[in-house]
């Protein structure tokens, strides 16, 4: 396993990185990415803006607005979130990879005393209540799973910025998002930090393992930089819907 560390909260960076080493690198390890972002509102590839985010809320509270590659729902995050990419070769089918990666994240939970569990398609629970959602997308033979922790993030400004969705949520309203999500941080019995717990899930996650920490060279960041540049920071793509 390569274990991928990159200085930095920004989420356009990490999507750019996570489609390099999809589509063209194409390592025949599995790679590893925990990460973190400023205050985000992460799209999924086929939404449409204006259905899924209070933009002038977005926008009085500095919340960038980022499409990722991948399919399913709207996220907010902040640096109270832990975000978790695996890219590996593509040996199954995606619910075979999805369910893998959720097993991965739930036992590296169990072995810090946190009880959570999948259920439905992509949701990881605490307590009843949603603290993880996995996506995915494919590039030829490779596949890339990803999601996020909810371990103290700012549940008010999630529930003001994303628009709640009639269809799937009763009663209507931000009501119904803010109580089926919650953070991690007040369901345990230790008092860590954002960073004492960044610490302790890498280390669960990257138990018995052998992993190399990939150092990403100037080739590396030329590439990325590029499909930043045509992508993930381009308007043309976020808002394009």
């Amino acid at each position: 396993m390569y274990l991928i560390e990159f200085d930095s909260k920004d989420a356009a960076y990490h999507f750019s990185i996570e489609e390099y080493f999809t589509r063209f690198m194409k390592l025949l390890k599995p790679v590893l990415m925990v990460w973190q972002t400023d205050k985000t509102v992460m799209l999924g590839n086929n939404q449409v803006v204006l259905s899924e985010v209070d933009r002038d809320f977005a926008h009085s509270m500095g919340i960038s607005i980022i499409r990722r590659s991948s399919g399913g729902g709207a996220i907010f995050t902040d640096t109270g979130t832990v975000l978790y990419t695996m890219i590996e070769p593509l040996l199954y089918d995606n619910k075979t990879h999805r369910e893998q990666t959720a097993d991965i994240i739930i036992d590296a939970l169990k072995s810090l005393d946190i009880k959570a569990v999948q259920e439905g398609r992509n949701d990881i629970l605490l307590n009843g209540k949603k603290i993880s959602g996995l996506a995915q997308y494919s590039s030829g033979n490779h596949i890339c799973t990803h999601g996020s922790l909810l371990y103290d993030t700012d549940l008010e400004v999630l529930t003001n910025v994303l628009i709640a969705n009639e269809n799937k949520l009763h009663p209507k309203g931000i009501t119904s998002i803010r109580s089926r999500v919650t953070n991690i941080k007040p369901n345990i019995s230790e008092n860590l930090s954002i960073e004492d717990f960044i610490k302790k899930i890498k280390i669960e996650l990257l138990r018995g393992k052998d992993f190399l920490e990939y150092e990403i060279n100037e080739n590396d960041h030329a590439m990325i930089r590029n499909i930043y540049k045509e992508k993930y920071s381009n308007e043309n793509w976020n808002f394009r819907m």
